[in-house]
């Protein structure tokens, strides 16, 4: 939606002046409404050299239509202008009744159907081909048959006389020991490893070995940051002249009125530039180290003895004997399987049954698509209209 317009009727000045807005536009379409064209009538002269309405010479304006004879004429301000001509009508435009006669020849018209005609329409077949359709179960040929088992017969194992023959038991016969023994000489013992530490001087620091520094220093005198004057202010205006729309009955007045004020600088008071006061700066003396006054200390030599490792004689040594042991391993067991009978058991029989056959015949779904025979449609003879199918006319008309 458009915002709405807004209009200004009149325009109020801030010394009270009210001007109210002349629209030149609109006066002059208003002016150009003033001059529409309008028909005066039928001239019985000549436009070209004067207009009669009704016995009446017309002083014609802007805008005003006349008919003479078969041609329309406009005045345009200064001279009527042609602009239509009804010379190409024939006569029967110029009369306001007229008669038509239509002679029809009756081998010129033919009997149609009305709007109650009957229609009768005969049955038809529809056919589907032979592979419409999908296989749906009806029902059951043959009942199902359970499975069966028959077990046969079994004969349990039995052992036979000599099927088993009891082995001996194992025997086992140690031999003489003689212990080991060692002789004199066997170990001689060694020495202790000895250690003697020299003497150690620890380090020292004579007298004079650091001198200290001094720690830097700074100082500052007082610093001014200056001084600005008082500064003269006088009243100015802001935004100049105000314009605004009044309201109630001056809803449509621009109304201009002065510019609120406020306080400006005129002059500005006397400026004291700021005073930097002096710096002073004492760097310090550094630390200082005297490395001839630093004794880093001693240690006299050390003294060590490895001592003496301990040895073993093997030749001092006598492992022991011991005498050859004997063993019997026995006779195992013995199992002829000749005398071993393991029994039998008969073939076992099964069987499996027979699952049940299913019923199946055809059905339409969806998708199966028949053709229908062409139907045999019968027009009833109860409303046959006559029509004209070929006719000659005449007019003749009167004023």
């Amino acid at each position: 939606m458009s915002d709405p317009k807004n209009y200004i009727s009149k325009v109020k000045l801030a010394n009270g002046v009210v001007y109210e807005v002349k629209d030149l536009e609109a006066r002059n379409l208003i002016s150009n409404l003033s001059s529409a064209t309008h028909f005066l009538g039928i001239s019985t002269t000549d436009p070209a050299t004067a207009v009669t309405v009704n016995d009446e010479v017309i002083t014609p304006a802007a805008g005003d239509i006349v008919i003479y004879g078969t041609k329309e004429f406009i005045y345009n301000g200064s001279a009527w202008a042609e602009f239509g001509d009804l010379s190409a009508l024939g006569n029967l435009a110029y009369h306001n009744i007229a008669d038509i006669v239509i002679t029809v020849n009756d081998s010129a018209k033919d009997s149609v159907l009305g709007a109650d005609t009957t229609f009768t329409n005969g049955t038809s077949s529809v056919t589907f081909g032979s592979n419409a359709g999908s296989d749906f179960v009806t029902g059951y040929n043959n009942d199902a048959v359970a499975p069966s088992f028959s077990e046969g017969a079994f004969t349990p194992a039995s052992l036979g006389t000599g099927f088993y023959s009891a082995g001996s038991v194992p025997s086992f016969t140690e031999g003489a020991f003689t212990p080991a023994s060692i002789q004199a000489g066997f170990v001689t013992n060694g020495t202790a490893p000895s250690f003697s530490e020299g003497t150690f001087t620890p380090a020292s620091l004579a007298e004079g070995f650091v001198t200290p520094g001094s720690a830097a220093s700074y100082s500052h005198s007082g610093f001014s940051g200056g001084s600005l004057g008082d500064a003269t202010t006088g009243s100015f205006a802001t935004a100049g002249v105000v314009a605004n729309m009044g309201t109630g009955e001056d809803a449509e007045t621009l109304v201009f009125s002065a510019a609120s004020t406020s306080s400006a600088v005129t002059a500005q008071g006397a400026f004291t530039p700021a005073v930097y006061g002096t710096d002073t700066f004492d760097g310090g003396t550094p630390t200082a180290i005297d490395t001839t006054k630093f004794s880093g200390g001693s240690k006299a030599a050390d003294t060590f003895s490895a001592g003496t490792m301990t040895t073993v004689d093997t030749s001092k040594f006598d492992g022991g004997s011991k005498a050859s042991d004997t063993f019997s391993a026995g006779t195992m067991a013995a199992i002829d399987v000749t005398k071993f009978n393991g029994g039998s058991k008969a073939a076992d029989t099964f069987s499996a049954g027979s699952a049940a056959t299913l019923a199946k015949a055809k059905a339409l779904t969806k998708d199966d698509t028949g053709t229908a025979a062409a139907q045999t449609i019968t027009v009833g003879s109860n409303d046959l209209v006559d029509a004209v199918t070929g006719a000659t006319a005449s007019a003749s008309y009167s004023s």
